[in-house]
């Protein structure tokens, strides 16, 4: 009875031994909030690739110290309050040592909160309003440009292409924290030199009807049309109806997600070309490393990737990163911590770009932390052409010559 007794507790004590040992064997789990379903689940998709080829890539390279990384991806649907509930179940029930994704800043801004509360790593891959960021949160760091350093390419393209600075310029843009970074930073830019803003217009997210809209900037004959849009639906809206309705700005200009994917241009056919698309940029083209990345995507998955597919595999790349400096041990608070250590010291070029995470002040004053210092360098100038959207402003990036003014300009 004593040998059975003796040999329970030893078989109980190798139990609690070992138990940390299994826990540090195990997967290292990246939890990613994303609609997988709703209007923005395209958008989901695209992250979903992305994480997949990234995480492919680092498993059957070894890892991270041995050990295998996994994306748990929980859909949000596009809602709010749903992006802060997902979040938490990833942090508490599934363990999760690191969050990224959020597609839209207001789910962004509610995973943000989750975060900073449960003390867990969350690097934002895309969601783009400055508040994520200028909150003064420890735990939340951000690769992508901020939406007030969107217009940074579009602000060097009509101060450096000779006559290009507009007369006056019509603004619309989405009623949402994303929508409202933008547009306040671009009229602040054009105000500074001395552009009139003969519209200041604010509309719902998923408009159905722009005509109202357009008839009261066409009234006033803008030199420049910006639009600011993070649903792809509103995107295409915006500028069928303002076409359709006769504008003939000497520039269409988009700025947001919207604008820069597939479905522009395919649901808008001719309409779409020479629109202009300022924001953040998916690598720089010409460099061979993203030459090879593009390749390897598209022959994947046969699509060609831009600024989202591009965000979320460079973000995979910086956690197994940071993930490999801290060498989680198993106790979840204590890695979660040295992960969040690590990224603070990560400096190192992904396909994205150069990646270093600092405080400093954007371009509308606000005060950024753990805000990656490279982001002024990552906005890009592209336009619509042939069906495909290519960088054509800064020079070093670009991959053709622009079309400026617009053709049909009267």
């Amino acid at each position: 009875m004593r040998k059975l007794l003796f040999v329970s507790l030893v078989f109980c004590l190798s139990l609690v031994v070992s138990a940390p040992v299994f826990a540090a064997e195990g997967t290292l789990k990246i939890g990613a909030p994303q609609p997988m379903t709703g209007p923005d689940a395209p958008f989901g998709d695209k992250f979903k690739k992305a994480y997949s080829l990234a995480v492919e890539e680092i498993n059957a390279a070894g890892g991270v110290n041995g050990r295998k990384i996994e994306v748990i991806i929980e859909d949000h649907q596009a809602k709010n309050a749903l992006a802060a509930t997902v979040a938490e179940k990833l942090i508490t029930q599934e363990k999760v040592l690191i969050l990224t994704g959020g597609r839209a800043s207001g789910q962004a801004v509610e995973i943000a909160s989750v975060a900073q509360r449960l003390k867990t790593p969350y690097l934002v891959d895309h969601p783009s309003a400055d508040i994520i960021t200028a909150k003064g949160f420890e735990w939340v760091f951000r690769n992508n440009p901020t939406g007030s350093i969107y217009p940074q390419a579009f602000n060097k393209f009509i101060s450096e292409v000779p006559g290009a600075m507009p007369k006056s310029a019509a603004v619309l843009y989405d009623n949402t924290v994303f929508g409202k970074s933008i547009a306040n930073s671009a009229m602040t830019f054009l105000k500074s030199r001395n552009v009139k803003i003969v519209n200041d217009e604010a509309y719902a997210v998923n408009t159905l009807d722009f005509k109202p809209i357009m008839t009261k900037v066409k009234a006033n004959n803008p030199d420049f049309v910006l639009m600011v849009a993070v649903s792809t639906t509103d995107a295409i809206l915006l500028t069928r109806h303002a076409k359709e309705m006769g504008l003939r700005p000497r520039a269409f200009v988009g700025f947001g997600g919207g604008f820069g994917v597939e479905d522009f241009a395919k649901q808008l056919g001719g309409l779409s070309e020479n629109v202009f698309s300022s924001a953040a940029w998916s690598g720089n083209p010409n460099d061979p490393t993203v030459k090879k990345f593009y390749a390897t995507f598209y022959k994947k998955y046969g699509i060609h990737p831009k600024e989202h597919e591009v965000e979320g595999y460079a973000g995979i790349y910086i956690i197994a990163d940071a993930m490999k400096r801290a060498k989680p041990t198993g106790n979840l608070a204590a890695d979660r911590e040295a992960i969040r250590q690590a990224l603070l010291k990560t400096d190192m070029t992904t396909v994205f770009g150069k990646v270093k995470f600092g405080d400093w002040a954007g371009p509308l004053g606000d005060k950024y932390t753990n805000q990656n210092i490279f982001s002024p360098d990552h906005s890009v100038l592209a336009q619509w052409r042939g069906g495909k959207l290519l960088n054509v402003w800064p020079k070093a990036n670009a991959e053709t010559n622009y079309v400026f003014p617009e053709p049909s300009t009267k």
